[in-house]
């Protein structure tokens, strides 16, 4: 009989351990569940929009990076119209996985010559003028668009010498072009200088969440206009007396080329409707210079820039 009641002892005090490590092990796998649910809803929402943010700082710094190697081979062909410079510009298109949770890399795409950009020059001086028609009507352009999923989506763009960021349909210019308008060396003139560069290279759109790199070659120099250059005619020398200029940007971003040129104009203390005019279309800004009692001082110039990817 004692026997017994210490087996049926021992058998409760073992159904107890049992039922009390099923019950741990329950709430166990609950606090877990809770934790898990908890992090996927507060804390990898905010560790996704850090990612994505930290990913668009590289990603300005790249581009920054690719308009300077544009403006310095355009430099180096100024000086040396024989020089051939070769810059790599990596493009970071992804950022960085999250820690201990996978497939959260960001990405993006990449789309090169495949958005409007080119200009169109006009000037009327008394020695017939110059007008470039189509031969600068697309002169190439980079741009990098995210796939954010948590932070607001900016696209960076390179065109027409500037880099310009757009957001919600707005654009802003964030680095300026070589299209200066200045305050020339007397009250009575005004400089006003464009300096293009066309790039040559695959019109296409590449996806990626890795590195790609934009190699970057000086090929030509071509000298469009120059307002000091000399002309002999019958033992005299003379010069163009510039009397108007009319750049016209074609572009998607409008808005931020009209406050460029809007500003510009504003530094040198031209009056519109006296000095110039700005006029806006669906796909593009015109900026027509004609000071009152002022001389312009222009020149124009065109740097050929080989542009090498992995689009096909």
């Amino acid at each position: 009989m004692k026997n017994r009641l210490f087996e049926s002892i021992s058998s409760f005090y073992r159904s107890e351990s049992g039922i009390a490590a099923a019950v741990a092990a329950a709430l166990l796998l609950g606090i877990l569940v809770v934790s898990m649910t908890t992090i996927q809803v507060q804390y990898v929402p905010v560790w996704k929009e850090d990612a994505e943010y930290s990913h668009m700082s590289d990603v300005w710094q790249d581009m920054s990076r690719f308009k300077s190697n544009v403006d310095i081979l355009a430099a180096g062909l100024e000086m040396n119209p024989n020089s051939r410079i070769t810059l790599n510009s990596p493009i970071q298109m992804g950022g960085a996985d999250l820690p201990f949770i996978g497939g959260m890399k960001t990405g993006g795409t990449l789309t090169v010559n495949n958005d409007i950009s080119g200009i169109l020059i006009e000037v009327n001086d008394d020695m017939g003028g110059y007008d470039s028609n189509l031969t600068l009507s697309d002169i190439g352009s980079v741009s990098y668009r995210p796939a954010n999923i948590h932070s607001v989506e900016e696209t960076y763009c390179y065109e027409n010498g500037a880099l310009i960021v757009t957001q919600n349909g707005r654009s802003v210019m964030k680095l300026f072009p070589g299209i200066v308008l200045e305050d020339g060396a007397g009250i009575a003139s005004v400089n006003l200088s464009a300096r293009i560069a066309t790039l040559e290279g695959t019109r296409g759109v590449m996806a990626s969440n890795s590195i790609e790199n934009i190699r970057l070659t000086s090929q030509d120099f071509i000298n469009i206009y120059d307002s000091d250059q000399e002309y002999t005619s019958e033992n005299a020398t003379t010069k163009a007396n510039v009397t108007s200029v009319d750049l016209t940007i074609y572009t998607e971003n409008t808005e931020a080329w009209g406050k460029y040129f809007e500003d510009s104009a504003n530094e040198t203390h031209l009056q519109e409707g006296t000095d110039y005019n700005i006029t806006k279309e669906d796909y593009s800004v015109k900026f027509s210079l004609f000071p009152e009692n002022k001389t312009i001082n222009f020149k124009a110039y065109n740097a050929i820039i080989k542009m090498k990817t992995e689009i096909q």
